[in-house]
């Protein structure tokens, strides 16, 4: 991923259409509110670990570029109390389901997954033959 603000801004996008879909869901069926808000509450944690992790990125990259010695670390155990925050606050503040908590916790990584791999679908569609080295 060449431009990864540009990659992050697609997937908060995305994840806010995500996060829009689940809320009319949610208005819809009243009867399942219990799926549709552990699953925002899930969606919602995970974008804030995307975001977090894609801060510390630019952090060790910025540390990197500048010759600095100080070791970093991507935040392993922030994100995990972010996910721990999510499922708590879903069961017990409120009556959410914890298994679409779960599965919410996965969208904005997937959503980063399949978005690269459009980017670069699209990226190598553009290349003609001669520019990726092939021979007729």
């Amino acid at each position: 991923m060449d431009n990864l603000s540009a990659h992050l801004k697609t997937v908060t996008r995305v994840m806010f259409a995500l996060l829009s879909v689940c809320c009319i869901f949610w208005a819809l069926f009243p009867d399942q509110k219990a799926w549709w808000g552990g699953f925002v509450t899930g969606a919602v944690a995970s974008l804030v670990n995307a975001l977090h992790l894609a801060w510390k990125v630019n952090q060790i990259g910025f540390n990197a570029a500048a010759g600095n010695k100080r070791r970093s670390t991507l935040g392993y155990f922030t994100r995990a109390c972010i996910g721990l925050l999510a499922a708590v606050i879903a069961t017990q503040t409120f009556d959410f389901r914890i298994e679409t908590v779960a599965a919410g916790l996965f969208t904005a990584q997937l959503a980063t997954l399949l978005l690269g791999f459009w980017a670069i679908r699209k990226r190598e569609r553009m290349q003609t033959l001669d520019e990726r080295g092939e021979n007729n």
